[in-house]
């Protein structure tokens, strides 16, 4: 079991009737994870934040999550939204909590990284981490480039993977037009399958210390290969 340690931020908005449901899905992750990672990850205590955001949150979901540093990750909620109780009840929060959970991980390893390639693996591996604990084949960031333009896509990120800066709100959340809305979430999801693939014995719950450059060497040229041939 993890050791998760709920904060309610309140002053935006009340969660009251929605922190009985928030604590299960906080208790259900921490048991579902525990057991797959470290036992130094298991005991490492991380803080999660709850806040009430209207309007700052996936728009699809509403709801979100995002990790700062190893010990620190926020949910933010907008129950206003007309997707949130779907959502809520469908499994995304818990879904957006273990890929968060990764980043914690990754963040006392090797880091979430500096650099677009180093990005794309991070956000692969927690949604693949995603996948491993609680089944499913990616969420809809996952499935965001259609066929066409994936050669456009990956000729550019081929060219800026090892760039000293890259524009990761363009890449990640869809402010550069040039790029599809949450290219760099597709793109890295897509390369760790390829990688998970190749090496049936991997588990990215496993591979919170694995290198960016680890993955991309073993499946960027065969993901190439692949997309390109169908699109």
């Amino acid at each position: 079991m993890l050791d998760l340690r709920v904060h309610f931020l309140e002053a935006d908005g009340p969660l009251a009737p929605w922190r009985e449901q928030i604590l299960w899905v906080v208790r259900e992750t921490a048991a579902r994870v525990g057991g797959r990672v470290s036992s130094a990850e298991a005991a490492a205590p991380i803080d999660i934040v709850v806040e009430r955001r209207p309007g700052e949150v996936i728009p699809e979901l509403g709801l979100t999550g995002a990790c700062y540093r190893r010990g620190l990750i926020s949910l933010t909620l907008d129950p206003d939204n007309d997707n949130f109780e779907a959502s809520l009840a469908g499994g995304d929060l818990l879904k957006t909590l273990t890929h968060e959970l990764h980043h914690s991980f990754r963040y006392a390893t090797c880091g979430y990284g500096i650099r677009l390639g180093e990005a794309l693996v991070t956000e692969g591996l927690a949604d693949a981490f995603d996948d491993e604990i609680n089944g499913g084949d990616g969420r809809l960031w996952g499935h965001a480039i259609a066929a066409g333009d994936w050669p456009q896509v990956l000729e550019r990120a081929e060219r800026e993977l090892w760039a000293d800066s890259y524009d990761h709100e363009g890449w990640f959340y869809g402010y550069d037009r040039a790029l599809p809305r949450w290219a760099g979430h597709t793109i890295g999801y897509h390369l760790v399958k390829t990688y998970l693939a190749a090496n049936p014995e991997a588990r990215p719950s496993q591979m919170t210390a694995t290198p960016a450059s680890v993955v991309i060497g073993g499946a960027w040229t065969p993901l190439r290969k692949r997309l390109l041939a169908v699109a």
